[in-house]
């Protein structure tokens, strides 16, 4: 098993089925999200994987000033066919310059599609994108939880609905690969994807995040609950600028 970082065409094949898998379970971090941000005073926001939209929709219909920027063609098109009055980009979170905000945002597992010298030159680029201040809010797989007992097994998904399939199953390596194997079927055919992440543990996120020049890190569970490096699955993590 070896990872490389994705490129575009990685999410180029899931846009269109991506927000039937995800649209209704993103309201619950949405509003975390909402909290967090409003708790800080932020006023501006960068989505520098933005997706579909999920993020940048609901926080600018919430008075929020929101960029939306994806590496992926087919993401940003259904995101614009959405709403085409948001200031939608194209870019890279390695190397986007958009300007100056309160908050950067890069959600759903996708600092985990980096390579770890990726991520670190996306860190530096966020900080590049934040105000003095500033708040980078992330989430990831907890590498402690998916190393305990047998919870890699519950990363299996089998989901469907009346227009498609999605079957998943996931092995993890020594070196905190995760790696997942997903087939879609719908009544147009059955497509098959192989996907890496790399995922981490909260203390190498904080070394990290503290090498690439942020403070005050902070991890909870992805629904806001108490951060446990056994029992949290997923961590939403937030480093000031």
């Amino acid at each position: 098993m070896s990872h490389r970082s994705a490129g575009p065409s990685h999410y180029d094949w899931e846009a269109p089925s991506y927000d039937l898998f995800n649209e209704k379970n993103s309201e619950p971090l949405n509003r975390l999200l909402t909290g967090m941000l409003r708790k800080r005073g932020a006023k501006s926001v960068l989505d520098l994987a933005c997706g579909t939209g999920s993020q940048v929709l609901w926080l600018a219909r919430r008075g929020f000033h929101v960029v939306g920027c994806d590496i992926s063609k087919s993401m940003l098109r259904i995101a614009r066919r959405k709403a085409p009055a948001v200031d939608w980009r194209r870019g890279d979170m390695r190397t986007a310059r958009v300007g100056r905000f309160d908050a950067v945002l890069t959600i759903s597992n996708a600092v985990g599609h980096l390579t770890k010298s990726d991520f670190e030159r996306a860190m530096r680029n966020v900080r590049a994108n934040l105000a003095p201040g500033g708040l980078y809010i992330f989430d990831i797989y907890n590498l402690e939880w998916l190393r305990t007992g047998d919870h890699i097994t519950k990363l299996t998904i089998d989901w469907s609905d009346r227009e498609v399939r999605q079957v998943q199953y996931s092995t993890l390596n020594d070196r905190g690969v995760l790696e997942s194997f997903t087939t879609v079927l719908t009544n147009r055919g059955v497509t098959k994807n192989v996907q890496t992440l790399q995922v981490y543990t909260a203390k190498q996120l904080d070394d990290m995040l503290r090498q690439s020049g942020f403070k005050r890190v902070r991890h909870v569970g992805i629904d806001g609950s108490k951060f446990s490096h056994a029992r949290t699955e997923r961590m939403l993590t937030s480093a000031e600028n």
